[in-house]
């Protein structure tokens, strides 16, 4: 059996919240984590054939049964855990993609609401291996910062959408991270939740790591370098010229390398300065109904 007390805390994301450089950064010291207790499981380990979190534990919504591990969950998590003290998971894919597969609608339509099989997710992950609950860490971002990028993920996946197309069928209110924390709240087996402003992201880091992590995460020193960049003003519309001369492939990776944002390179902006104020008003509305909620923590700069 698992030894005991186990903390499992699990940063569920968001897409598009730096998660990709948090996780860059904790992965890089996972032997000395290993050494204090902690294991990290990172998407470079939860999404090879048969080591998701939904293989590896048999849940009910694995697509592939056939390449779930039929050993007892306390096998299995005893096999990840190692005899340490904590687990530390960090997959934004679990509680669902960027954007919604489940209909036969266009592949650049985020689900509404948003992460709706987040919760159940979570509780079936819960049931099979922490008795006790499970932390949740999430990052946040401001609607229309949210949408800006995920339209340029959508570039990058090679869906080229008119962005008044896109904007039609993700709405700023589809952005609702006090919902999503609200439903969050009420899942059995979702313990604490900790959460964060993308905006103060790298304000924050210390905090982010100390929840994660506890003493532990003195170990972890940020990578300096971005590791998911965005698509550049110049390079939205190089694509966008190139797909109309009749050109394929992976024209904004590309693009991205060939035109990076910069001091001369804007980054693309989908939206307008109107749409952007009200995007702001309902974030701080959100962060407010944040903060007053039992069981989360919204992390701030501090000093």
């Amino acid at each position: 059996m698992s030894h005991s007390p186990l903390d499992i805390v699990f940063h569920i994301g968001a897409h598009k919240t730096a998660t990709t450089h948090l996780q860059h950064s904790i992965g890089n010291v996972s032997d000395k984590l290993a050494e204090a207790g902690i294991q990290f499981f990172g998407p470079q380990s939860l999404r090879q054939p048969g080591k998701r979190l939904e293989a590896r534990f048999n849940l009910p919504f694995n697509p592939r049964k056939s390449n779930a591990d039929p050993r007892p969950s306390d096998v299995v998590l005893d096999e990840m855990v190692q005899g340490g003290h904590r687990l530390l998971l960090s997959e934004e894919n679990y509680i669902g993609v960027l954007f919604d597969r489940s209909t036969d609608g266009p592949m650049h339509r985020i689900a509404a609401p948003l992460y709706p099989t987040a919760g159940e997710r979570l509780m079936a992950l819960a049931h099979k291996i922490a008795p006790e609950g499970i932390d949740v860490c999430l990052g946040v971002r401001e609607p229309a910062g949210f949408l800006n990028s995920a339209y340029g993920q959508a570039f990058l996946a090679g869906h080229f959408i008119h962005v008044n197309k896109f904007k039609q069928q993700n709405p700023l209110s589809l952005v609702d991270w006090a919902d999503l924390v609200a439903r969050l709240r009420m899942t059995p087996g979702v313990r604490n939740i900790t959460v964060w402003r993308q905006e103060d992201y790298h304000l924050c880091t210390d905090q982010i790591l100390r929840v994660m992590l506890g003493d532990a995460a003195r170990h972890v020193v940020p990578i300096r370098r971005l590791v998911n960049p965005g698509l550049s003003q110049a390079a939205v519309q190089h694509v966008l010229e190139m797909r109309s001369a009749g050109h394929d492939g992976p024209l904004a990776h590309l693009a991205r390398t060939e035109f990076p944002i910069g001091p001369t390179r804007p980054a693309y902006k989908a939206y307008d300065r109107e749409e952007r104020l009200l995007s702001s008003e309902f974030y701080q509305a959100q962060i407010a109904a944040l903060d007053l909620m039992d069981g989360v923590t919204l992390l701030r700069p501090q000093g």
